[in-house]
């Protein structure tokens, strides 16, 4: 439940999250973030705010100002401080593109502009920027980091970076056998 308080601000009543086949669980929001599968309900941990709600919106649930996102100018800029960075090593253009999508983060007050750029830093900054938009498989692949290992992640195979075919797609390919074949490791 969404109260809207006199300064426009809405407060978080109790809230359980539903499910089909488990019983009514109440929401606990806290700050502690638990990979495993034990701890992946979706009734516990840390809420992403990344596009919060409209201020104009009487329950909390509506009226969201936030675009739907393409493709965000933020990403434009760290494209570019990558290519930068690639193709003739220029860390200074690089390193003010990545200040300039630091400088725009306003949800407080803008981080300080780094002093130095390089592939692992920009990197950092793309997971920051980019936080729940998708991207973060592809960054590590490219980057060369997918196959390390974190959290409950620990294949390192450099296969795995494509996924299966599913099994009913290889079905109905063809009649020909072998005509649609499984991608290696699976």
């Amino acid at each position: 439940m969404f109260l809207k308080c006199p300064d426009g601000k809405y407060k978080v009543g109790k809230l359980n999250y539903d499910t089909r086949n488990k019983p009514t669980l109440p929401v606990d929001f806290t700050e502690k973030i638990d990979f495993t599968v034990a701890g992946s309900n979706y009734n516990t941990g840390y809420r992403v705010e990344k596009y919060e709600f409209s201020k104009k919106s009487v329950s909390g649930r509506n009226f969201g100002e936030a675009d739907i996102v393409i493709l965000r100018l933020a990403d434009v800029y760290l494209m570019r401080a990558e290519a930068k960075l690639r193709k003739s090593g220029d860390a200074a253009s690089a390193l003010a593109d990545v200040n300039t999508v630091r400088a725009a983060r306003t949800v407080t007050a803008p981080p300080p502009p780094l002093t130095t750029m390089n592939l692992d830093l920009l990197l950092r900054e793309r997971g920051f920027e980019l936080y729940w938009e998708d991207l973060r498989r592809t960054d590590l692949i490219r980057f060369g980091k997918y196959e390390g290992t974190w959290t409950e992640k620990t294949n390192t195979d450099v296969k795995k970076r494509i996924f299966p075919i599913p099994q009913t797609a290889i079905d109905g390919a063809s009649n020909l056998p072998g005509y649609l074949k499984q991608n290696d490791s699976y």
